[in-house]
C-alpha cells in the first residue's frame, strides 16, 4: 500500500562567502537527493535578504524548496542524513550555534509528521518565530495546512515583530 502525497518543506539559508553561489550549489544537490529518495521538487521560493536570526555575522539570503513524496516512518530521518551531507560537502561547519554558515538546509514540515527527538524535530520547532521561513513559503504554497496549526501560519507570519525580510529579485534564481 502506497502512503498519501506529502508537502515536504526544506528552508535554506548562507552567510559566508558566495552566498548566492551555495544556495544555487544546494539546489543542484537536492536534485540528486530528490532522486535517490523518490521525492519530486513542486516549487522554489523566491531569495530573500534577512539579517542574521539571534546571532551576529552577514545578512543571509534565504529560500524554501517545496517538495512532494511519501515514504515510511524512516523517510524524514533519511532527507535529515542527506541534508547534512549535502551541506556539509559546501563547507558547512558547526562550531557553535547560530554560527554564520556556508550553507544550512532545514527540514521545516514532513507532510503532518510529528516528530520530537534530539536530532530531528518537526514541524522545525523555530520554524513559526522566523519571517526568513514563513514568507517565502508563503510565496509558493499559501494553502499549506501547518500541523496542529492549520492555515493559522498565515497569521503567525502577520504578527512576527522581527524586520521583514527583503525579497531579491534575482533572474538567475531558479524560483517558481
Amino acid at each position: 500500500m502506497t502512503s498519501a502525497v506529502e508537502w515536504i518543506v526544506v528552508g535554506m539559508g548562507s552567510n559566508l562567502g558566495d552566498a548566492r553561489a551555495h544556495l544555487k550549489t544546494a539546489l543542484l544537490g537536492l536534485q540528486g537527493i530528490e532522486r535517490r529518495l523518490g521525492l519530486r521538487r513542486w516549487a522554489v521560493s523566491p531569495l530573500y535578504q534577512s539579517p542574521p536570526w539571534q546571532a551576529q555575522g552577514p545578512d543571509f539570503l534565504n529560500a524554501v524548496v517545496v517538495l512532494q513524496g511519501h515514504g515510511d516512518a524512516q523517510a524524514p530521518w533519511a532527507l535529515l542524513r542527506a541534508l547534512q551531507a549535502l551541506e556539509a560537502e559546501c563547507g558547512r561547519e558547526r562550531p557553535y550555534r547560530y554560527a554564520p554558515r556556508t550553507l544550512d538546509l532545514d527540514l521545516i514540515l514532513y507532510g503532518h509528521r510529528l516528530l520530537d527527538t534530539p536530532e530531528l524535530q518537526l514541524p522545525h520547532p523555530r520554524a513559526l518565530q522566523r519571517a526568513f521561513v514563513l514568507q517565502p513559503l508563503w510565496d509558493v504554497l499559501p494553502g499549506l495546512e501547518w500541523p496542529g496549526l492549520g492555515a493559522g501560519w498565515v497569521e503567525q507570519l502577520q504578527a512576527l515583530g522581527d524586520p521583514a525580510p527583503q525579497r531579491l529579485e534575482d533572474p538567475s534564481w531558479p524560483s517558481s
